[in-house]
């Protein structure tokens, strides 16, 4: 089953602990990490709206908005 949290996926911040101001913000998943070890979860770098920046949340920190962006809206 292909993991619903995929590149160019929208996602909303539900939870940033170090940034608070953060939580709610929207984005889009450009970036998506390859643990070597199967049982580490893999990391997910968003480009947030509104900021010029890239962060890194788990998937616990995200939530899928069910919209999807294009890879040229970034590239």
């Amino acid at each position: 089953m292909e993991d619903p949290l995929r590149f160019y996926a929208e996602v909303r911040v539900v939870a940033c602990p170090d940034r608070p101001e953060l939580e709610g913000a929207l984005g889009a998943i450009v970036g998506i990490s390859e643990p070597p070890n199967p049982d580490t979860a893999p990391s997910f770098g968003v480009m947030l709206d509104g900021f010029d920046i890239v962060r890194v949340f788990s998937r616990e920190q995200i939530a899928l908005t069910g919209r999807d962006r294009q890879e040229s809206d970034y590239y």
